[in-house]
């Protein structure tokens, strides 16, 4: 045979029903949905939440914010006066209110200091008792800052002396 020939029609048998007649058709109703409302009332639970608490996160954002604030204000307030104390203190503990207290006292400018050396316990200088001058004067303002920061050159000093740069009168 060719491949050009033309192909016969295969014939097959009949087909043969062995069991029951078919049944009749007929008209089925759609199945009774519930539908989707539960998932739509989820779903609308579930967005209502999430609006809600993005709300109360903004709300406890602005409410702490407002904290914020009052707290930077108290801490401002409380620089300030601290400030004030430290200003106030500087003023009585300068040179000027110093020698004015010693002079109030009593105390007098020693004419020659002697100093301790504490590594040693050595003293340095002969110290003798001061006398009352009347000359004495208190310098009670000090000159103003320089406007340039100049650098001044600093002295080595022992660190561990002690200067008795007033001494108590015995003139009284």
């Amino acid at each position: 045979m060719s491949q050009l020939a033309p192909a016969r029609p295969f014939s097959r048998p009949a087909a043969r029903r062995t069991g029951p007649a078919p049944r009749s058709l007929r008209v089925v109703t759609a199945p009774d949905r519930q539908g989707n409302a539960g998932f739509v009332a989820l779903c609308v639970v579930l967005l209502m939440a999430g609006f809600i608490g993005v709300l109360m996160l903004n709300t406890a954002m602005a409410k702490g914010s407002y904290t914020m604030r009052d707290l930077q204000q108290r801490s401002d307030e409380l620089t300030d006066s601290q400030d004030a104390l430290r200003h106030s203190i500087d003023a009585v503990s300068g040179p000027g209110p110093l020698a004015k207290r010693a002079q109030s006292l009593g105390m007098v400018p020693a004419e020659t200091p002697a100093f301790l050396r504490l590594s040693d316990g050595a003293v340095l200088g002969v110290a003798k008792a001061a006398e009352q001058n009347d000359r004495f004067s208190v310098v009670t303002e000090t000159a103003p800052a320089p406007t340039k920061a100049v650098p001044v050159p600093t002295e080595t000093t022992p660190p561990a002396t002690v200067s008795t740069f007033l001494t108590t009168s015995t003139n009284r």
